[in-house]
Order: C-alpha cells, then sequence, then structure tokens
C-alpha cells in the first residue's frame, strides 16, 4: 500500500535545493517522525519536532514558540488518528501556510 503523505514528503523534498540556507522547514509532531523525515530529507530538511522523545503527544501543551516554528515552516508532519488533538488549533492560530502531511493517511485502522 502507497503512503501517499509519505510519496507527498519525497516529492516535495526532491524539488528542494540542498543548500544549507535553502533548506525546507519542516515540523514534525513528534520525535519519531522528526527522526523519519530526517532520514528522507537527508541535507534537504531543517526539522523541528514539536514533542520530544521523552515528550506524550496525548498530553502535550503547545507553547507560543510552537506557534512560530509551525508559522516558519514550509511542511508540517502529522501522525494522524487524534494522536494530535492539539494541532489542528495550533496550526490555524499560527497564520502559517505550511502543508500538512497526515503519516497514517491510506492505513486502514484495525
Amino acid at each position: 500500500m502507497i503512503r501517499w503523505g509519505m510519496v507527498l514528503i519525497a516529492a516535495l523534498l526532491m524539488a528542494a535545493p540542498a543548500q544549507a540556507d535553502d533548506r525546507v522547514r519542516v515540523v514534525a509532531s513528534f520525535s519519531l517522525l522528526g527522526d523519519f523525515v530526517r532520514n528522507v530529507g537527508a541535507d534537504r530538511v531543517e526539522v523541528s519536532t514539536l514533542v520530544g522523545p521523552n515528550g506524550d503527544a496525548h498530553v502535550y501543551t503547545p507553547s507560543p514558540a510552537d506557534a512560530k516554528t509551525i508559522a516558519d515552516a514550509r511542511l508540517v508532519v502529522v501522525n494522524g488518528l487524534g494522536l494530535e488533538g492539539w494541532l489542528p488549533r495550533l496550526v490555524q492560530l499560527s497564520g502559517g501556510k505550511a502543508t500538512i502531511v497526515t503519516a497514517t493517511k491510506g492505513i486502514k485502522v484495525r
């Protein structure tokens, strides 16, 4: 099964220049997704994660700095499936124009 969100990430990153100052700014909702984006994007991305490796995305409370991080991003990668219930409001309040990619889109839930 093709995961369309990951295809979108790959397509955006292949179109991006590889120069350090021209890297695509990507925000991942939590560290595991951030690691995935770093591995796919390599030197073409500058990745920030909102919830760190020891954090819990279920109870995370975003900060004003998180809204600024999202406002500056070109791409926001989320898990979906209700994990980041706080994220839609944060994205809206940030005023950013980032493309939202849901990593679980197209995956059948058991």
